[in-house]
């Protein structure tokens, strides 16, 4: 069973206003002297009338198809509206009114006949007492009161046609824009995540490494990134100030540009490099800064990394011991100071290296203790694959606002033919 899908479009909560204001004429006709019940049978079926309109109401709501049974409660709302002035005064009833809700109801549906439809139950609801009293006669001036009663109803319908007409094509105006931009935000995303490496059929076997990216939006700030050197590998980690399509578009130029300095072998170089390609791009009035961590490993355990800003890696040594790989200097595109330092270290076999970003930060309360979080979680599976499974894991589990990347590397003792690198899964939270 389907439900009409916004809460206008129901019949129910169309039909409230039409049944509570009959509902609430009947309690004070009854209650009030000055209102009298003229034909107690004809008041009697209008509220009869009105509860099967109300039981209409309520059955369209959970039928796939509202519209064909609309046309039947709205007749019914004439007829209890008719039958309902009858019986209260007719021509004196002061209830008459109450025909402007099916009339503006019917008007707002589809199709120019609706129009003729809402004329047509109007003037049904003004003769109604000389169908059902044959002995009253209306006089002359009566009649011309009722047909500027019919008019008056008549424009009124017309009115809320156009109106509800145009109300109508700017939704699907807006609509088919909003389906265009969802389709191009799509294809960014698909793109994105077609940059974010899986596996590599050139890395040595010197280290095994995995990665994820999961962004809080379509389109993401956040990546990481592998490649074979000449003398082993390096791994990037970046967070673009923001989030969405302009974040992304940042992402991607970073990486790229990081990437086209494979072959310089200091990391503050390839720093120093993306930086120069923000400020190119910037405008010089808004200030949009990127994190990021950018390691070189040798095949035979040098390692050498610089940080923009970033200060959220680590190095889980074989024996469990936790290093921080910690930078003062600022992320690329401040605009403050375009230095960066180069720090060298060594990776041991079984050591890893993980980098994330502070996305990670929320699934552990936003707390600064994060990282030993991580490097705890690290600890019971030291295969880089589940690590990132298992933060991956917990971001599904756990409430976040913001991307969240990471990227494991560990060093193998051995280091002779080529081998596979292993790369999680891209998914993305719900």
């Amino acid at each position: 069973m389907s439900r009409p899908t916004s809460v206008i479009d129901n019949p129910l909560v169309r039909q409230a206003p039409i049944s509570g204001l009959l509902a609430l004429g009947a309690l004070c006709t009854v209650a009030l002297p000055s209102l009298s019940v003229t034909h107690v049978e004809l008041f009697l079926a209008s509220l009869l009338a009105t509860a099967i309109a109300t039981l209409l109401a309520a059955v369209a709501v959970y039928l796939p198809k509202v519209a064909p049974l609309v046309p039947i409660l709205l007749a019914v709302d004439f007829v209890s509206i008719a039958l309902f002035r009858t019986g209260t005064g007719a021509g004196a009833s002061v209830f008459t009114s109450l025909v402007v809700l099916p009339v503006v109801w019917w008007a707002s549906l589809e199709g120019r006949r609706t129009i003729v439809y809402s004329v047509l139950g109007v003037t049904f609801v003004i003769l109604a007492p000389f169908v059902l009293l044959p002995g009253d006669v209306p006089r002359p001036s009566e009649l011309v009161r009722l047909a500027i009663t019919v008019i008056v109803f008549g424009t009124v319908a017309v009115i809320v046609h156009e109106l509800s007409s145009r109300a109508r094509r700017s939704v699907l105006t807006a609509q088919a824009r909003e389906g265009r931009v969802r389709a191009e935000i799509s294809r960014a995303a698909a793109v994105q995540r077609s940059l974010l490496p899986t596996s590599s059929d050139h890395m040595g076997q010197a280290v095994t490494v995995a990665g994820a990216c999961l962004p809080a939006k379509s389109v993401g700030g956040d990546f990481y990134d592998w490649y074979r050197t000449r003398d082993g590998i390096a791994v990037s980690l970046g967070d673009v100030m923001g989030k969405g399509v302009g974040a992304g578009l940042i992402a991607a130029a970073v990486r790229a540009t990081i990437r086209s300095a494979r072959t310089v072998d200091d990391t503050s170089e390839a720093l120093r490099r993306a930086s120069d390609g923000l400020a190119a791009e910037g405008s010089g009035t808004d200030v949009t800064f990127t994190t990021l961590f950018h390691a070189r490993i040798d095949d035979d355990g040098s390692l050498q990394w610089a940080d923009a800003g970033h200060g959220l890696s680590f190095i889980l040594r074989v024996d469990g011991g936790v290093e921080r790989l910690r930078s003062v200097d600022l992320p690329l595109g401040m605009g403050l100071r375009d230095e960066w330092a180069t720090t060298t270290g060594i990776l041991e076999p079984g050591d890893l290296l993980i980098s994330f970003s502070d996305g990670v930060l929320d699934l552990f309360g936003g707390r600064d203790d994060a990282v030993d979080s991580v490097a705890e979680l690290a600890g019971q599976d030291r295969e880089p694959a589940a690590i990132v499974a298992a933060l991956t894991e917990r971001a599904g589990r756990v409430p976040h606002d913001d991307d969240v990347t990471v990227i494991a590397i560990r060093r193998e003792a051995v280091v002779s033919s080529p081998t596979e690198v292993a790369a999680a899964p891209l998914t993305r939270s719900a």
